[in-house]
């Protein structure tokens, strides 16, 4: 079950740089809302209660019961804008939703007992953080889980592999045979593995020479034989 968080949102009088400016002077971080039963409304919400919001394990994907002007709306967080400095959020957009139709969402991908494939000189390779999905907003899960246990060198997890975590009716927005997870080899390995190839080949570029100064020596000395003939 999703995480939901609830929040007021009080409607803007004025807009403008100036505006939002005194505003989050006051502790208010402007917003709009806008989607399922609400025509877009410019809004501010409470900056402390929104950081909570998006600090729930939930993260982005969180849902806000946003009440604006006495009605609730079932909101997610549709964008974001943070100060390029601080980082602290500047404006918000909440997308009003209906809970029963499929809507997008990034899932974080979290590994579990990584050091079994480490015992066994493997390295955990996270290539996908995130797996895009689409599913109903009440269901969005907070995160997939792969478990490594018994897992080496050469191993490999897959979008596929995260089937059975889905919630009843949500699917994968991405290949089911991407990759997600590899054990590799550690690279020092790699490196002298190449460099012992690379060895190999010097050494029989190296005979081919030889056998061929050879042949052409004895090409020679065969047409010296025909001359003194």
């Amino acid at each position: 079950m999703a995480t939901q968080v609830k929040m007021q949102g009080a409607p803007r009088a004025e807009i403008g740089k100036g505006a939002t400016g005194r505003l989050r002077k006051t502790g208010r971080t402007p917003a709009i809302v806008y989607g399922r039963g609400i025509d877009p409304t410019t809004v501010h919400v409470d900056a402390l209660e929104l950081y909570h919001a998006l600090h729930t394990e939930a993260g982005l994907n969180v849902l806000v019961r946003l009440e604006v002007e006495g009605e609730e709306h079932l909101t997610i967080v549709r964008d974001i804008q943070r100060h390029p400095v601080r980082g602290d959020v500047q404006h918000v957009d909440f997308q009003a939703v209906d809970r029963n139709q499929l809507i997008p969402a990034e899932i974080p991908v979290h590994v579990q007992n990584e050091e079994s494939p480490r015992e066994t000189g493997g390295v955990v390779n996270l290539i996908l953080h995130t797996v895009p999905i689409h599913v109903t907003p009440l269901e969005v899960p907070s995160e997939f889980t792969l478990d490594l246990d018994g897992m080496t060198i050469g191993d490999v997890l897959r979008v596929e592999d995260l089937a059975s975590q889905l919630p009843e009716g949500a699917t994968f927005d991405i290949e089911e045979d991407r990759t997600v997870v590899t054990i590799n080899a550690p690279m020092a390995e790699i490196v002298e593995s190449v460099s012992e190839d690379e060895g190999e080949g010097a050494l029989a570029e190296g005979e081919e020479g030889a056998g061929a100064v050879g042949g052409e020596d004895a090409g020679d000395a065969a047409e010296g034989d025909a001359d003194e003939e």
